[in-house]
């Protein structure tokens, strides 16, 4: 549609000739097509009504984004809160399986403690027995070996005690039923764990629905634009006419290019309507399929909101499984508590007789240690004294010769001291409290170490 003239375009050009002539049937021909094409121009302005529409569709299509946006978080926000709680669940049902395989381990590794520690006990009693005391050590004649046989009683006495209640069989079996019931619990939790699984992965993502929206608001608000656009040039249109009009009705001479332009705008009002129409239309559809996604995003939401009601009924099954773990824990602890308070008995009598073991040998190391400082020490004496008695006969000497050189010019009582001898030194062995070392060849001593390892009372 071609622009028209402005209302303030000078209609009265002296120099133009009036459309029609210049008699009366051509002003009224000129008249009757501006009366018909005013009341086309009026009627065509009923279009504004196709711009409220297009404009309440833009308004719904944003409130829909908005409504779609809200959705799409909220379906979101659960389906991910509903992965992390899925997440865990699966982790706890791992965490549930490992417990029991821990404790059947450790059941395991309890009766390899018990026969081990059965055979180091039998071992090191084997090897104090095989092992006297050395004479050296021994100052009373009645009690020489009283500790270790007082140890292979105290030993017999704990190896007599709590095996009776429970056979090996009976106690597997009491095991084993503990297994069968936790392992019936965990498989009922798994298949409702795998069930709701599915259900959440079987959800599609709302956030495409969502986004997909943006495209067809774009589309609405471009048809709408037009569509203001259309309605401007129709109501331009409009005022041209009534103008012109009321110029042909004042006898007022109208302009020839004015005349022709009105004349071909007027032509065009039909098709701008079509227009508005058919754009309104593709709005309806573009509006139609938004409320679709709406409504498959209302469906969604509905679907998520079922899924998390089943899944607060999987936490009442989560409960009731932990509760029985707790109750399989609970009879795996005291049995196990049955059986390592045996083994803690069986190894602090290894523990001890270990210690004495190894505290015997410490002790003929230290023997030798003490031996050896002893020797160091006498011979830093005899060092000592020898250099004492060396620096005495040196400061002897040394006041001989300077009373020769010097006391005669001296007097007597300048200085009492001055002929004095030098002052003696001697050194004592104390012995308060001290006894002499157990007698003890370098063989007894080199065997002793040869059993210590490095850094265990070695010197």
């Amino acid at each position: 549609m071609l622009p028209l003239p402005s209302p303030q375009q000078d209609f009265y050009r002296s120099s133009t000739p009036v459309v029609g002539g210049s008699g009366p049937a051509g002003a009224s021909s000129e008249s009757a097509d501006l009366t018909t094409w005013f009341l086309n121009a009026k009627r065509s302005l009923s279009s504004i009504t196709l711009c409220e529409r297009a404009h309440v569709l833009v308004d719904s299509a944003r409130a829909a984004l908005q409504e779609a946006s809200v959705i799409s978080a909220r379906c979101l926000f659960l389906r991910n809160a509903l992965q992390d709680q899925l997440t865990i669940a699966g982790q706890v049902s791992r965490m549930m399986r490992s417990t029991q395989n821990v404790f059947r381990t450790e059941f395991e590794k309890t009766l390899n403690e018990l026969d081990n520690a059965d055979i180091r006990l039998n071992d090191t009693l084997e090897l104090l027995r095989n092992s006297p005391v050395h004479p050296a050590f021994i100052t009373d004649t009645e009690t020489n070996g009283a500790m270790l046989e007082n140890g292979e009683e105290r030993a017999k006495g704990r190896n007599e005690g709590s095996e009776d209640r429970d056979s090996e069989s009976s106690r597997n079996h009491y095991v084993q039923e503990s297994h069968d019931a936790l392992q019936a619990a965990l498989g009922a939790f798994d298949d409702s764990l795998h069930a709701l699984t599915t259900s959440v992965s079987t959800l599609p993502d709302a956030s495409p629905s969502s986004q997909s929206l943006h495209a067809p608001l774009h589309a609405l608000e471009e048809n709408t634009e037009c569509m203001a656009g259309l309605l401007e040039s129709l109501t331009q249109h409009f005022d041209q006419c009534s103008l012109a009009l009321r110029s042909a009705e004042s006898h007022t001479p109208i302009d020839g290019e004015t005349f022709a332009v009105l004349g071909k705008d007027a032509g065009e009002v039909d098709d701008v309507v079509k227009e508005l129409s058919e754009r309104l239309a593709e709005m309806e559809d573009t509006n139609a399929g938004i409320q679709n996604k709406i409504n498959d995003l209302h469906n969604l939401e509905r679907d998520t909101i079922s899924v998390f009601a089943d899944f607060e009924h999987f936490q009442g099954e989560l409960g009731i499984c932990l509760d029985n773990v707790r109750d399989f824990e609970g009879r795996q602890v005291e049995l196990k508590s049955e059986m390592e308070t045996r083994l803690e008995e069986l190894w602090q009598l290894g523990e001890f007789y270990d210690g004495f073991v190894g505290a015997y040998d410490a002790m003929i190391i230290e023997v030798g240690r003490r031996k050896g400082v002893g020797a160091r020490m006498e011979q830093v004496v005899k060092d000592a004294v020898k250099t004492l008695h060396a620096l005495y006969e040196e400061d002897l000497q040394d006041r001989e010769i300077f009373r020769e050189e010097h006391g005669q010019w001296l007097p007597v009582d300048i200085w009492p001291g001055l002929g004095d001898p030098p002052i003696k030194w001697q050194i004592e062995k104390d012995l308060q409290g001290g006894r002499e070392l157990p007698k003890l060849t370098k063989d007894v001593i080199e065997k002793a170490m040869r059993r210590v390892p490095p850094g265990k009372g070695r010197v």
